[in-house]
């Protein structure tokens, strides 16, 4: 399998468990949205999250990660484990489908990939991709560009700025700490409309799938932040396979810091972003 084959599967994986997840600060009185919005502001903290995702004729894939990560200047690290198709890892036989990846914020945006996935092409070393420098050659806005990926783990919190008809359904704990537990729905409409640079992709994904909204949950502190998120999605092809996927995400440890330095320039490959 081709390093840009293996990079475009992953790609897709990061993605969906963003769902194209976007920043920005949208003031609401429903509890879940003010929760997202004030989780989002905190500096810092540590990132656990499970996904899966299953398209009629591709097959089901699944992956996990924790980390850390630092909103204020973007940086954090993060590992990653994968489940691929079964075509897709019998292709790539006993390899251990892992990944390293390093986030760097600080000027611009670099991310760092390490992974035996790409073994054949970059050894041990480091892929390294230029976002921003990627962003300016193809003429788009950096923001944009951080805002529709998996870099910043903590992303898909804005899908939850677009909460309506939440409810209280119990109480929990998540890893120790006591929550209330929400259910809620993610309107599409209203998230194309707070985040004008993603309006186009949102109205296109409801138009292409029919799917004005879909459930999530949510788990709230008593100190108003978002301990456990969980998105779900299930809809119709253009093609007319279907497609679902579930992502549930953990943001525990707020305001711990994170130091993680870009690896050595001896260890780095750049990957072309042409």
């Amino acid at each position: 399998m081709s390093l840009r084959r293996v990079l475009s599967l992953l790609c897709l994986g990061a993605c969906a468990a963003a769902f194209a997840g976007c920043s920005g600060d949208t003031l609401s009185f429903d509890p879940v949205a003010s929760a997202a919005t004030k989780t989002a502001q905190s500096e810092s903290s540590r990132v656990a999250f499970t996904a899966s995702m299953s398209v009629d004729g591709v097959g089901g894939m699944a992956f996990s990660g924790a980390g850390v990560f630092d909103g204020k200047t973007r940086s954090g690290a993060m590992n990653m484990r994968f489940e691929l198709p079964q075509d897709a890892q019998a292709q790539l036989g006993a390899v251990d489908p892992t990944m390293q990846m390093i986030m760097d914020g600080r000027d611009g945006l670099v991310v760092y990939m390490r992974s035996p996935l790409f073994a054949r092409v970059a050894g041990d070393k480091w892929l390294k991709v230029d976002l921003a420098k990627a962003a300016k050659e193809e003429g788009l806005d950096l923001q944009t560009v951080m805002s529709s990926t998996q870099v910043d783990p903590t992303q898909t919190l804005a899908m939850l700025t677009a909460s309506t008809d939440a409810h209280p359904v119990s109480y929990d704990r998540v890893r120790g700490v006591f929550t209330t537990h929400y259910t809620f729905d993610v309107d599409l409409v209203r998230l194309a409309k707070q985040h004008k640079e993603l309006r186009k992709t949102f109205d296109t994904l409801r138009k292409l799938t029919g799917v004005s909204s879909f459930p999530a949950e949510a788990w709230l502190d008593q100190s108003g932040r978002v301990r456990r998120l969980k998105l779900d999605m299930s809809y119709n092809t253009p093609a007319g396979g279907a497609m679902s996927m579930s992502v549930t995400e953990d943001l525990y440890a707020f305001g711990i810091k994170v130091n993680v330095p870009p690896p050595d320039a001896s260890q780095v490959m750049s990957l072309p972003t042409g």
